[in-house]
C-alpha cells in the first residue's frame, strides 16, 4: 500500500486567490478537468460537476434521496395532475404528457427571464441529427415539447417513460443541465448548423470547432450567463475555474461568494495541498483509490474524512464496432475473447488493491439496487488456465516464442496479441494497468498502455469515436448504475443497441463501444413499459445473466467515494449516489461562523 508521506514529498500549489472563510470563499481540489462546458457534449463526471456549480436543473435529488423543486414550480406526479398517461402500448395510441411550470423568479444571471423558450430551444439542439450530444437516452423518448406559455410547458412521450427525471433530477433536455439560455446559444447553433449544412463532406468537424467549442463553452469566456449559484469568473485552463455569487439566483444569492476548482492532476500533490491546508477540500473523484484511514490518520482534526456509497461501477469497455480493424484483428467482438480477458484479470486482488473500500463486482447495478443479483459478484474467478484454453480454441499460439500469442488471419496478416487499454491519469487506473500489464502477460498478451487527463479521453473525438478506432481495444471508467432505475441507468444504457455512437448519429449516443445484443434489446423494449418494480426487476436480472455470458463490458467492482473538507465547512458532501454529482447543493456551502 502507498505510504501517505506526501506532505514532505510534493510539490506545494500556489493558488489564486485566498482560500478560507477570511474572505467566504472555498477552493475544492480536482484531478480532472472538462475541455469544454457545452452543455450538450460530453461525458466525464467532472464537467458534470463543474456545470452543477452554473446551471440548475428543474429538479435536483437533496441529500435524504428526496427530488426537490429546483428552476420549476413543484416536482410532476399524478397526484398533483402534472403527469397523465392515456391509452395504452398494445393498442398503439399510448400517451404521456409531463407538465412542468418554471418558476416566475427564475431568471438568467443576466437577468433575462427563463422561458419556456428556452425550454424549446435546448430541446431542439439536443436532437439536431449534426449535435454529437453524448446521451439521447431520455431525450429519445420525448416525442415533442409543447409551449403553453412563456413559464409553462408539456413534455410528450409517445412510449412509456417510467421517470419524469433521471438520476440527479435532470430531464433530459440537454447532457448537463436542463435548460441553456436560448439568447447566448441560437445565434451560434443556426451559424454552426449552417456552415455545416454548406459543406456536408466536413460537418462533423464544423459542428465541434464552431459550436460544442464556441467561446460560451471554453475557457476563453465561459458560461458568463447562467442558471445556478454561481456565474463564472475566470478560467484558467490546467489550472482553476473560479467563479463568483449569482446574485439572481432563484433560491436567493449563494453563502459563499468565491468557489474556486484548482486542477492538480497527480493525485499525491493533490493530498499533499489537502494535508498543508491549501485546498479547503476535494471533489468526488480527485480521491478515488485512496484508503480512507489513511487519509484520516494525516488529519489531525483539520479536516473530515466522508467516505459514502458512488452508485458507480468501475468497468472495462470493449470496442466491438466492426467497422474499427484493430478491434476485429483482436476478435473482441467474440465472446470468448471477452470470457478469456475477464478470467485472466485476478479481479479479487485487484479490487482490494487498487481500490480500498470497493466490492468485486461482475454487474451492471450497484449491490441492493432493484434487480440486483448477489450471485454475480461470484461469477468468473481468477483461472488464468481456462484463458488460455479460451485462446486456444480461436487460434492463438505463441509462434515465435516472443511470449506474446499471435495469430495468422484470413487474409494472411500475422497478428500479435497486444491490447490497448485507455484510462484517465488518475493513480487508481495507472495502479489497475500494471496489474492487468502482469495477468494478462501470464496468459500471453501484451498490453499497450494509454495513460491521458480526463479532458483528454472524455472529449467527444475521442470516446464518441471508437467506430474509427479512436480508442482501438479497451477503455476503463467508471458509470453510475441501478440508482433505482436500472435498466436506464447510464451504465446499463450503454447496451442499449438503440443507442451506439458512430456517423450514423452524428458520433452521438451512450452506447460507445459498439454493444449489439439483440436478446438485451427484446428486455429493453420490454422494460421500457414495465411500470410495476417486481416486473422491471425480474427483467433487470434475465438482463443480467446475458451480460455474465456475452460479456459486452467487462465490470471490476464497485466503487465507494472519499471526500475530504476543512472542519468548519457545512453542507459539503453526499450522501446518497442519487445527488449524481458532489456539487449538487453548492448554493448551501458555507463556513460555520462565517457564512452559514
Amino acid at each position: 500500500m502507498r505510504k501517505l508521506l506526501l506532505g514532505l514529498l510534493a510539490a506545494i500549489l500556489v493558488v489564486n486567490a485566498w482560500a478560507g472563510p477570511d474572505n467566504n470563499s472555498l477552493i475544492v481540489g480536482a484531478t480532472q478537468e472538462p475541455d469544454n462546458l457545452n452543455q450538450w457534449e460530453g461525458s466525464a463526471d467532472t464537467k458534470e460537476n463543474a456545470l452543477s456549480l452554473f446551471f440548475l436543473g428543474l429538479t435536483y435529488f437533496d441529500n435524504t434521496s428526496t427530488l426537490q423543486a429546483g428552476l420549476a414550480t413543484e416536482v410532476p406526479t399524478q397526484a398533483n395532475g402534472r403527469i397523465r398517461i392515456t391509452g395504452s402500448v398494445a393498442g398503439g395510441d399510448f400517451r404521456q404528457e409531463v407538465d412542468w411550470t418554471i418558476r416566475d423568479d427564475a431568471n438568467w444571471s443576466d437577468g433575462t427571464p427563463i422561458t419556456s423558450d428556452d425550454v424549446a430551444f435546448t430541446f431542439e439542439v439536443q436532437t439536431h441529427p449534426l449535435i454529437p450530444v453524448s446521451s439521447t437516452a431520455f431525450s429519445g423518448l420525448v416525442e415533442e415539447i409543447v409551449v403553453v406559455d412563456a413559464k409553462n410547458f408539456t413534455v410528450v412521450f409517445g412510449s412509456p417513460n417510467l421517470f419524469s427525471t433521471s438520476p440527479g433530477g435532470k430531464i433530459g433536455l440537454a447532457r448537463f443541465g436542463d435548460i441553456a439560455p436560448k439568447h447566448v446559444w441560437e445565434p451560434i447553433f443556426r451559424d454552426a448548423v449552417a456552415a455545416a449544412e454548406a459543406d456536408s463532406a466536413n460537418a462533423n468537424s464544423i459542428i465541434t470547432q464552431q459550436f460544442i467549442g464556441a467561446q460560451p463553452a471554453t475557457s476563453a469566456q465561459g458560461p458568463l450567463v447562467t442558471s445556478g449559484a454561481f456565474v463564472i469568473d475566470e478560467w484558467q485552463f490546467n489550472q482553476f475555474l473560479r467563479g463568483v455569487a449569482n446574485d439572481n439566483f432563484v433560491f436567493g444569492r449563494p453563502k459563499l461568494d468565491t468557489i474556486q476548482v484548482q486542477y492538480i492532476v497527480d493525485q499525491n500533490t493533490l493530498q499533499a495541498n489537502i494535508f498543508n491546508g491549501t485546498l479547503d477540500a476535494s471533489d468526488d473523484i480527485s480521491l478515488a483509490g485512496v484508503d480512507p484511514e489513511e487519509l484520516r490518520a494525516q488529519s489531525g482534526g483539520a479536516f473530515e474524512v466522508l467516505v459514502t456509497p458512488s452508485g458507480f461501477i468501475e468497468h472495462i469497455n470493449v470496442n466491438l464496432h466492426p467497422t474499427c480493424q484493430d478491434a476485429v484483428d483482436l476478435q473482441l467482438g467474440d465472446k470468448r475473447t471477452r470470457q478469456a480477458l475477464i478470467q485472466a484479470i485476478n479481479r479479487a486482488e485487484l479490487h482490494g488493491t487498487v481500490f480500498p473500500g470497493s466490492v468485486l463486482s461482475t454487474s451492471f447495478v450497484v449491490a441492493g439496487d432493484v434487480g440486483f443479483l448477489p450471485e454475480t459478484q461470484e461469477a468468473w474467478p481468477y483461472n488464468p488456465d481456462a484463458a488460455r484454453a479460451l485462446l486456444a480454441d480461436l487460434g492463438w499460439a505463441d509462434s515465435d516464442g516472443d511470449g506474446i500469442l499471435d495469430r495468422t488471419t484470413d487474409d494472411g496478416r500475422k497478428v500479435d496479441f497486444v491490447i490497448e487499454h485507455v484510462a484517465t491519469s488518475a493513480q487508481f487506473r495507472q495502479d489497475t494497468q500494471a496489474f492487468l500489464e502482469r495477468d494478462l502477460a501470464l496468459v500471453g498478451i501484451g498490453l499497450s498502455i494509454v495513460s491521458q487527463p480526463g479532458s483528454v479521453v472524455f472529449a467527444a473525438p475521442f470516446i464518441q469515436h471508437a467506430a474509427e478506432c479512436s480508442w482501438r481495444h479497451l477503455f476503463e471508467f467508471a458509470e453510475a448504475a441501478g440508482l433505482g432505475e436500472s435498466p436506464f441507468d447510464p451504465l446499463s444504457l450503454q447496451l442499449d443497441g438503440r443507442l451506439i455512437s458512430n456517423a450514423d448519429n452524428a458520433f452521438g449516443g451512450n452506447n460507445v463501444g459498439g454493444i449489439n445484443v439483440p436478446a438485451l434489446q427484446t428486455l429493453f423494449q420490454q422494460a421500457e413499459s414495465a411500470f410495476d418494480t417486481s416486473e422491471r426487476a425480474a427483467i433487470v436480472e434475465e438482463m443480467q445473466r446475458i451480460v455474465l455470458e456475452e460479456l459486452p463490458i467487462i465490470p471490476l467492482y464497485e466503487r465507494t467515494q472519499n471526500v475530504t473538507f476543512k472542519t468548519g465547512v457545512q453542507n459539503y458532501g453526499q450522501l446518497t449516489p442519487l445527488t449524481k454529482t458532489i456539487f449538487f447543493n453548492p448554493w448551501e456551502w458555507c463556513w460555520e461562523g462565517v457564512s452559514c
